[in-house]
This record gives structure tokens, C-alpha cells and sequence, in this order.
């Protein structure tokens, strides 16, 4: 039995317990009113004489159905929390898939890319090169040209002074 003297500070404790417990507002406060009037019932149990099963029954019914409804709340919740993690998880495992499938592909494009420009640049330096050897022998046969206009000039030189 509860002693009616102390019956605050149970109210407070118990307050205290659903506040901790996370129960919901609407529980919290048929669970503070069953107390309540557990608290007035003991007051009658003090009377002497037999209780009346029908005050017992009336009350054991109404905890059942709180506690009832806050578990059927409780698994319903827990389902959902259940599903929730379970989308979460697949959506991460998807995203997680997807980002990898991305790194390889990236790689692979990087790799190409890479290839590319080493024989781009074999290109370059292969065609450097023959530009060099080509401007090397344009200077030559500019400088031939200029040798056989420069002899072919003293000959015509040399024949006209020749014929005159």
C-alpha cells in the first residue's frame, strides 16, 4: 500500500520517471491520473471493511489499457525506427556503390588521359626534332642557293664582259 502522507513526493517521482522514460504526453498523464486515483482508493482502504471487487477490477483494466496502448505505441514506433534504418541503410549502401562505380570510372579516364599526353608529348618532341633537322637543312640549301645565285650571277658576269 502507498502511504497518503508521501503521496507528493510519489506523484513527483513518478513524474520524473515518465519525463526520463520519453513517454509521450497524453501517457504521462493518464499514468499521473491512475496514481491519483489509486491515492484516493487507499483512503477508502483505510475504512474498515471488504473492498468491492468491481472498484479492483476497474482499475487493473484501466492500467492494462495505458500500459497496453503505450507498448502497442512503442512497437509501432520501434517499427518504424526499424524501417527507417533499414531505407537509410540501403540508400547509403546505394550512394556508397554509386561513389565507387565513380572513383573507377574517374581512374580509368584518368589513366586514358595520362596515356594520351605521353604520346602527345613523344609526338611533340618527335616533331621538334624534325623541325630542327628541316630548318637545318633549309639554312643549308639557302645558303647553297645563295652560293650557286652568287656563282651563277659572276658567270653571266664574266660571259658578258667576255662578249662585249
Amino acid at each position: 500500500q502507498v502511504d497518503s502522507s508521501n503521496m507528493a513526493g510519489l506523484l513527483q517521482a513518478l513524474g520524473a520517471v515518465l519525463d526520463g522514460a520519453a513517454f509521450a504526453a497524453s501517457d504521462q498523464k493518464k499514468l499521473v491520473a491512475l496514481v491519483q486515483a489509486k491515492a484516493g482508493d487507499d483512503e477508502d482502504d483505510l475504512q474498515p471493511g471488504a473492498p468491492a471487487a468491481a472498484v479492483y477490477k476497474s482499475h487493473s483494466t484501466g492500467i492494462l489499457d495505458v500500459l497496453e496502448d503505450m507498448k502497442e505505441k512503442s512497437e509501432g514506433q520501434l517499427s518504424d525506427l526499424r524501417k527507417a534504418e533499414t531505407n537509410g541503410q540501403h540508400n547509403f549502401d546505394m550512394l556508397k556503390q554509386s561513389l565507387s562505380d565513380q572513383i573507377k570510372f574517374d581512374n580509368k579516364d584518368l589513366e586514358d588521359e595520362k596515356a594520351n599526353k605521353a604520346a602527345a608529348e613523344e609526338a611533340k618532341a618527335t616533331a621538334d626534332g624534325d623541325l630542327k633537322e628541316t630548318l637545318a637543312e633549309l639554312a643549308s640549301a639557302t645558303k647553297a642557293l645563295e652560293t650557286a645565285r652568287s656563282s651563277c650571277m659572276q658567270a653571266a658576269a664574266d660571259h658578258e664582259e667576255s662578249m662585249a
